[in-house]
């Protein structure tokens, strides 16, 4: 086995080596497996390689301290445990940058109390050199977006996005809170210069409607990154990087209406690697055509780096590393993260914490097509009560549950208890609709194993899978439906922009001016804890009075 000083010799000797030479090189040192990174193998190797780090966050959905992830395993993740490995890592390279792959501030009290500003507060503080648009930077609306935008020191990433008909990076007015807006970033690190090109995902208008992202169009991605590729190669880009707040389907490892890996590693084989988000998976490594990808899961349950290994003077990509670390308890939480954002914590746990009444008995979330889990049944007379009190009479509710595995325990019920019902921010919408118009509705939603039931009916199915059917539809007392009457219900604004392409003729109704669809500025989570708090006492609600007032 060759020594480091031979193995030096014979890469000075030969400056067109490849990556596979590289790897067979280093191998034959038997210094893979015996230094802890590619940096520092570079470094023991040969002077004249440059190795720069990317590190990488994605989906934080405003989580600072730890949580759990889907498995209920706890103290995991988190803002402030990313935080003291990615300082640990810059300090073993400082070649490196910090990205985050969107879905930044929506999903937890803290976030939600300063708008977003307190995690691109963090993101400034730790100087990530650029983050992506997530979805779920819309979920508030465009005004709190357009205040992140303005906030955020760096560059935030969107390349396939048309800012009041213009791309990305091509907005006139500087002033303006989308100028902000770009396609890539072009860092040049040691002399090698590294483009990030920036992706959302495409899929934005099939979760919340189109004035919450008022001023923004969200296209196709594989044009606008060929024009960002183009452009970042005549600037002198030696290596393209992909980031998107896009992921592989769990299942097949595909794409969809909302992401679109595969088309774009196919179109751009030569991209040194596809930084991915927005599936909430944990992707160490993975080749996607020839492309290498990876992913941080989500909540910073996993924090992500790459290291791309360039020959100094030819400026030519040598070789490519991708990995996850899990955030668990191994990891403090960093300190001056902790202080920072300690008063917002505070305010936000004692907020948590304010008892709004009592469950008078365990409500299950477990629900089956036509019979509404208790969980739905609350969540269904609170938003018809919260309308009723707005002075909008609605027949009919329909809503799911968030975790079927999560029942509502008996007890003292506190805030913190519905935002584990409800973890994200919904509007609702009403409609008035006609029977024949709901029973292909639910039809499809039932056909779709997306867990919605219509609290107010009693609906009645036969059939499987696919082919489940209703049989018969009336109000929850018993009465027939009037053919000739429309009937006003109440959704959330997720459900009534197709749930994600699931519900594709509930969409395509509720954009029918007959239908009357309006947005009300109520949210479900709200409608919850306001029952609650109204009520003192909640007890289980009868099946057949889905929308009755709890006594």
């Amino acid at each position: 086995m060759p020594t480091s000083t031979e193995v030096k010799a014979m890469l000075h000797s030969d400056r067109s080596w490849t990556r596979r030479d590289f790897v067979k090189t280093i191998s034959r040192a038997g210094l893979i497996g015996a230094v802890p990174s590619l940096a520092h193998a570079a470094a023991t190797l040969n002077p004249d390689t440059v190795c720069i780090s990317i590190l990488h966050t994605t989906d934080l959905h405003g989580h600072i301290l730890p949580t759990s992830d889907y498995d209920r395993n706890s103290d995991l993740g988190g803002l402030a445990r990313c935080v003291t490995q990615i300082r640990r890592w810059r300090r073993e390279n400082t070649n490196s940058m910090l990205i985050d792959i969107g879905d930044v501030y929506q999903g937890t009290d803290v976030a939600l109390r300063s708008k977003g500003e307190l995690m691109i507060d963090l993101f400034n503080y730790l100087k990530y050199d650029a983050w992506i648009v997530g979805n779920h930077e819309f979920d508030w609306g465009i005004e709190p977006f357009q205040q992140a935008l303005q906030r955020s020191t760096m560059p935030v990433l969107a390349a396939n996005t048309l800012l009041e008909g213009k791309p990305a990076g091509e907005f006139s007015d500087p002033k303006h809170p989308f100028a902000k807006i770009q396609p890539f970033i072009l860092k040049e690190i040691a002399g090698v210069k590294v483009a990030i090109i920036g992706i959302t995902t495409p899929g934005m208008l099939f979760w919340f409607r189109p004035e919450f992202a008022r001023g923004i169009d969200f296209q196709n991605p594989v044009e606008p990154v060929r024009r960002a590729v183009a452009r970042a190669k005549s600037e002198g880009a030696n290596a393209i990087v992909l980031t998107g707040h896009m992921g592989l389907k769990a299942r097949s490892g595909g794409d969809d209406f909302a992401n679109a890996v595969m088309a774009l590693t196919s179109e751009f084989p030569d991209a040194a690697v596809f930084i991915a988000g927005h599936t909430h998976q944990a992707i160490p490594r993975r080749l996607t055509n020839g492309v290498l990808l990876t992913q941080a899961d989500h909540f910073g349950i996993h924090v992500g780096r790459v290291d791309l290994l360039f020959d100094r003077d030819s400026k030519q990509l040598l070789h490519r590393e991708a990995f996850c670390e899990l955030m668990d308890n191994r990891f403090h939480l960093d300190h001056v993260v902790m202080s920072r954002t300690q008063p917002q914590c505070a305010e936000s746990d004692t907020a948590l914490a304010q008892p709004i009444g009592e469950l008078a008995e365990t409500l299950h979330a477990r629900s089956r097509p036509g019979a509404p889990s208790d969980i739905e049944r609350l969540i269904g007379a609170a938003v018809s009560e919260a309308l009723r009190e707005n002075g909008m009479l609605v027949d009919g509710v329909m809503h799911g549950v968030f975790d079927e595995k999560s029942d509502l325990v008996a007890g003292p019920k506190t805030v913190n208890d519905i935002w584990n019902v409800i973890p994200y921010e919904n509007y609702v919408v009403t409609a008035e609709i006609s029977p024949e118009e709901i029973k292909t509705v639910m039809e499809e939603i039932y056909t779709s194993h997306e867990g919605r039931n219509l609290l107010g009916f009693e609906l009645k199915t036969e059939g499987r899978s696919y082919d489940r059917r209703i049989t018969s539809m009336t109000l929850d007392d018993g009465r027939p439906l009037d053919r000739g009457k429309r009937y006003v219900i109440a959704f959330n604004t997720f459900d009534s922009r197709s749930a994600g392409h699931h519900f594709m003729k509930l969409r395509t109704l509720l954009e029918t001016p007959a239908v009357n669809c309006t947005l009300h500025q109520l949210q479900t989570r709200d409608a919850l804890i306001d029952y609650f708090r109204r009520h003192k006492i909640v007890r289980k609600i009868a099946a057949k009075n889905h929308l009755a007032v709890a006594a």
